[in-house]
């Protein structure tokens, strides 16, 4: 009995098995944008802010910033600075301490940090022209502001608040005036008192009243009581904002550079996603008895993110078992042909 074609089948089918290509899966992750937020008791344009505060969480370090009286965006007095990365950094013009049973702060500001290589980012700032406290009795807070926010890869959400005043006595009344307000779904909201959790003057109430859109001929226009926000178009990123007042110069030369905002908040933030996709790579070329095709799959298309960066892959490894199988079928058949049209040697 012949046994040389099955010498013939048997290198055709390993090398099938070993040249066959292997389907790759993949999860593509498109991380959550950052997280931002920032608020103010008062701006004018970019020349003057009071009680400014920011927070950006993203993909990198987490930054916080914070001051109390900022010219062209330097802090004056050194009554502000910026966090950026893990750590906090603060002061005030006067601080009490906690010694007394009183604390009192004029001028206080705190940024912090936290998160840079964990997988939560965080940042926090606070500003305020000045604070009072005894304990059980009076918390008082004037010309506030404060923001925050977090991000990991499924989701950001940031949050942004200010206020006039905001005054608790013993623990029972509270009393918040001039308060606007971003949350983490971008809604905004804004009210001229708040007593006990009673909002008196909302924007929902007077914000489309002619009294919050008063326009002075030539000289300024007047708004206030604003709010916005919602999710936009892309990535399920939300954006919101708030405003007790805002004052715009009609004059277009001081109205791009001088608009004064009174009390103001917004934030920005999303969610990520996972869309599963399968890559394929080229198939290599199989030599048959006298023919051979090559197949070639274009790698696909590394997706874009919202903000216009690359994402990345994790890859998870696995391969199909019907490519493998075809290809020892076609070796198995190629053999066996093989075996039929071989040259017969002649018998003496």
């Amino acid at each position: 009995m012949n046994r040389r074609p099955l010498f013939l089948i048997t290198p055709a089918a390993c090398a099938a098995l070993v040249l066959t290509p292997t389907a790759a899966n993949a999860d593509v992750v498109v991380p959550a944008p950052p997280g931002q937020a920032s608020a103010a008791a008062a701006q004018v344009g970019s020349l003057l802010d009071i009680s400014r505060t920011d927070a950006n969480a993203g993909s990198g370090a987490p930054t916080a910033s914070a001051s109390v009286l900022r010219l062209q965006g330097q802090p004056v007095l050194n009554l502000g600075g910026t966090q950026t990365g893990d750590g906090e950094t603060g002061g005030s013009l006067l601080d009490t301490g906690s010694a007394l049973p009183a604390r009192v702060q004029a001028a206080p500001w705190h940024a912090s940090a936290a998160g840079t290589h964990g997988p939560t980012g965080h940042a926090t700032g606070s500003a305020a022209a000045a604070r009072a406290e005894l304990p059980s009795v009076v918390r008082a807070g004037i010309l506030t502001s404060h923001s925050e926010a977090t991000h990991t890869d499924q989701k950001s959400s940031a949050t942004a608040t200010s206020d006039g005043a905001d005054v608790t006595l013993i623990d029972a009344l509270r009393l918040d005036l001039f308060h606007s307000e971003v949350n983490t779904e971008g809604r905004g909201h804004s009210y001229l008192a708040g007593l006990n959790g009673t909002e008196i003057g909302t924007d929902d109430q007077l914000g489309s009243t002619p009294l919050c859109s008063l326009t002075a001929p030539g000289l300024l226009n007047l708004s206030c009581l604003t709010a916005s926000g919602g999710t936009g178009a892309t990535g399920g990123l939300t954006a919101g904002g708030a405003n007790v007042a805002t004052v715009t110069p009609v004059l277009d030369a001081l109205a791009t550079v001088s608009p004064t905002s009174v009390f103001s908040a917004a934030t920005t933030s999303g969610s990520g996603t996972v869309t599963p996709v399968e890559a394929t790579g080229p198939t290599p070329t199989v030599a048959g008895d006298e023919t051979s095709r090559t197949v070639n799959s274009p790698a696909p298309t590394a997706p874009v993110d919202i903000a216009g960066q690359r994402t990345g892959a994790l890859p998870r490894t696995g391969s199909s078992p019907a490519p493998l199988l075809a290809a020892a079928l076609s070796a198995l058949f190629a053999g066996l042909g093989l075996r039929r049209f071989r040259t017969r040697p002649a018998r003496g």
